[in-house]
């Protein structure tokens, strides 16, 4: 059974794209697509019957590639789905048009509906509001605040997959015998490797000074002690007192909740310190390697803070990384990246990851706010807006990275009820969606017992 699905000419390469997310691999529906001239609509048909939807976006050429094409206009006009009886298809009663109107007509043998669904899908993943906004933070990364789920209120809701929801709602009523394959959703736990070490274990003076911190600012005695206790044992490879040296207990805990976890070491130091401080071929750290793989996890590439736009300083790096991963005597290779403070170039950060063979990229969140920034919880190959086509590197959307939620700098909510109540209110979202709930927790970043609560409770 194959559903036929014709699209204007004119945007046939980008809602093809589109077409092959939604149907093959959200819900696992063989569709065949064609373009027709001289259409506006989009048309889904099988047995005779018809689903009619606009297409009003992309207005964008593929030979010259223009930008024109206006982004939706605020307020956004939203459709009520308990009124016009999907309110299975959402996770809110209101669901944000991007483009199009909130009118739905059935029939017996056509419905209409007024939303240009895959329009929307597309602005959504090939993250084009990034090509054409100018805004920037001090890190060069297009920052939330300024995208326009934050400003129209769905940052925090998979507006993607719940327009795949409703799609599917109104193609089951046309045709009651189709089936779907549902996704399983599940938690993925990943650890960027920035500090695998404290750096006051070989430094008199930063000891000090994190001693300070720690008895004044931070107002923790304990961890003052384990701090100058790793001083002295340190130099013997002993790491029972490194504060950053949590490995074996985040281990420990993805295990006992049945997670495997991913880890993503930073192979050069393309911006110097910002880059961390350890060698990916130093011994200590070819055994922790040797380590987190023994345990049947995973390890991966946190591409330096430059690499974002440097085709070749990636492949250098991923280079660097197999070879270490040689050093220590583990078979395979990298398959996966997550750039270093998630520096990302829409228009050429895939491009290079595609180009040096990566198989899946994990960046996908906004540094300073979780949430869904392609609108989704499941993964899907990527957009290039350079060839102006689909790639083979797929996205595995971040969803939530601590620091962004927990950090002064950020949404500084710190330890308190309501960080973890987003967070736990994220990760419902995501498995309502049968996706990923794709998190990220540094193992420099259990420095209270606060932080280790959190971890373990969002594991669950």
């Amino acid at each position: 059974m194959t559903l036929h699905l014709t699209v204007p000419a004119d945007r046939l390469v980008a809602l093809r794209w589109v077409a092959d997310v939604v149907f093959n691999r959200m819900l696992a529906i063989p569709v065949a697509v064609k373009g027709q001239e001289g259409t506006s609509d989009i048309r889904l048909q099988y047995d005779g019957k018809v689903l009619a939807t606009p297409s009003l976006f992309p207005r964008v050429a593929a030979d010259a590639i223009d930008l024109s094409a206006p982004l939706p206009s605020l307020p956004l006009t939203v459709l009520d789905l308990e009124q016009a009886g999907f309110a299975e298809a959402g996770t809110e009663a209101l669901l944000p048009i991007l483009f199009g109107s909130p009118a739905i007509e059935m029939g017996y043998q056509q419905v209409d509906c007024g939303l240009d669904l895959l329009g929307g899908i597309f602005l959504m993943l090939s993250r084009y509001e990034e090509v054409v906004l100018p805004e920037r933070d001090r890190h060069d990364r297009f920052p939330g605040s300024a995208s326009l789920a934050h400003k129209a209120g769905f940052l925090y809701r998979p507006i993607v997959d719940e327009y795949v929801e409703l799609l599917w709602a109104m193609m089951s009523r046309l045709w009651p015998g189709l089936q779907r394959k549902r996704r399983q959703g599940k938690v993925t736990v990943s650890c960027d490797v920035d500090q695998p070490f404290d750096r006051v274990g070989k430094n008199a003076r930063l000891l000090a000074r994190s001693l300070a911190g720690d008895l004044a600012k931070r107002g923790d005695p304990g961890l003052a002690y384990r701090r100058l206790r790793n001083f002295f044992v340190h130099r013997r490879g002993d790491f029972r007192f490194d504060p950053y040296y949590t490995f074996d207990w985040y281990m420990d805990v993805c295990e006992r909740h049945g997670r495997q976890a991913a880890f993503y070491f930073i192979p050069d130091h393309s911006a110097g310190a910002i880059d961390g401080t350890y060698h990916i071929q130093e011994e200590r750290i070819l055994q922790l390697m040797r380590k987190m793989a023994g345990r049947g996890h995973c390890i991966g590439m946190h591409g330096s803070y430059n690499t974002y736009r440097d085709g070749a300083q990636i492949q250098k790096e991923r280079d660097a990384l197999e070879q270490a991963l040689c050093a220590a005597g583990l078979q395979g290779g990298i398959q996966g990246n997550r750039q270093h403070y998630l520096r990302w170039s829409v228009v050429e950060t895939a491009d290079h990851l595609d180009v040096a063979g990566f198989d899946y990229d994990t960046s996908g969140s906004f540094a300073d706010r979780p949430g869904f920034r392609y609108g989704t919880a499941h993964p899907f190959p990527m957009w290039s807006w350079k060839n102006f086509a689909p790639m083979n590197v797929e996205q595995r959307p971040l969803v939530v990275m601590e620091c962004s939620v927990i950090e002064p700098t950020y949404l500084g909510m710190g330890y308190t009820d309501a960080a973890l109540e987003l967070m736990s209110f994220l990760k419902e979202k995501a498995m309502w969606a049968g996706g990923d709930f794709t998190l990220l927790w540094h193992n420099s970043f259990f420095l209270k017992r606060r932080d280790r609560e959190f971890f373990e409770y969002l594991l669950r």
